[in-house]
């Protein structure tokens, strides 16, 4: 998502309380550590709750929209977060990081902007350190179009008509538990740790074995 306007849109879009969701629930799995990789950042807003939760670590926000990360510069400034939040312009299929470089990777809603989001996965189980977290959030495709329009009308029913459309276009393009898990396996990580999580997300959650 490169288009400026398209990254304002996604800026004035209400994602606070599934950023609260993400946080808490990454947080549950266990400790984070001190450094923390979140592909797919925007405009950083996870970044910032994760940094206002957990006082020690520090978080690389990777996004390879340059409007996305002009909009992440000025929420972090505002958080007053800069010492503690790094941003990075980077393709998330092909990290400028060495291997186990992460004590925790993160990514909230990039897999169904990737046309082969198992180059994003890879990277990430690349990056993270043995014993460390990947941390995955992301829409799931709808079974019928029924179903996309209900959660369409259900919580973006508020929002713009072009907000509407990004969120049906997003649906549109996400996969299902299945495919998530087919490429999971792939990378000789456990499928069983990818699961629904609500009408509309899926979480995949591993530790990277020592």
């Amino acid at each position: 998502m490169d288009d400026g306007e398209e990254a304002r849109e996604y800026n004035r879009m209400d994602h606070g309380e599934v950023n609260r969701r993400f946080v808490a629930d990454l947080l549950a799995t266990g400790d984070v550590g001190r450094q923390v990789l979140d592909l797919g950042a925007g405009t950083a807003l996870i970044p910032i709750e994760l940094c206002r939760c957990a006082a020690r670590c520090r978080v690389w926000a990777v996004d390879v929209s340059a409007a996305m990360l002009e909009l992440a510069r000025l929420r972090v400034a505002e958080a007053r977060l800069a010492g503690r939040i790094v941003l990075v312009r980077a393709d998330a299929k092909q990290l400028p990081f060495r291997a186990a470089s992460f004590d925790t990777v993160i990514s909230n809603s990039i897999v169904h902007h990737v046309p082969e989001p198992l180059a994003v996965m890879t990277e990430a189980w690349r990056v993270v350190r043995p014993g460390g977290i990947v941390f995955f959030r992301d829409l799931l495709r709808p079974p019928t179009r029924e179903e996309l329009e209900r959660l369409v009308a259900t919580y973006a029913g508020g929002e713009s008509r072009r907000a509407r459309e990004l969120f049906a276009a997003s649906l549109g393009a996400a996969l299902t538990v299945e495919e998530v898990r087919e490429r999971v396996a792939a990378l000789g990580a456990d499928p069983n740790g990818v699961r629904q999580t609500s009408d509309r997300h899926f979480t995949w959650a591993a530790r990277r074995s020592l």
